[in-house]
């Protein structure tokens, strides 16, 4: 499963943040937003001037396109929701 810019993401597909290449200011302003690694986000709409609307845990937020270029995503599995099951 291959990873991509999330500008390159489909609205209304959920993702999950792999990497973020952006300077240190930035890198960290994201993640007191509580983009990182391994956080769950959806995206909601995409922008004629190349920003993107996501929902990231609850709250949507708005990222530029330079920074959307900047951060990898994958596509969520769908069975990520899924419960382990134990059989006796």
């Amino acid at each position: 499963m291959g990873f991509f810019n999330l500008s390159e993401g489909t609205t209304n597909e959920k993702y999950i943040i792999e990497e973020i290449n952006t300077d240190n200011t930035t890198k960290t302003r994201l993640q007191v937003l509580g983009i990182l690694r391994g956080t769950k986000i959806e995206i909601l709409n995409k922008r004629l001037n190349g920003s993107i609307i996501i929902k990231v845990r609850g709250t949507r937020l708005g990222i530029d396109k330079e920074i959307s270029k900047s951060i990898k995503i994958r596509k969520e599995s769908k069975n990520a929701n899924l419960k382990p099951c134990f059989y006796r």
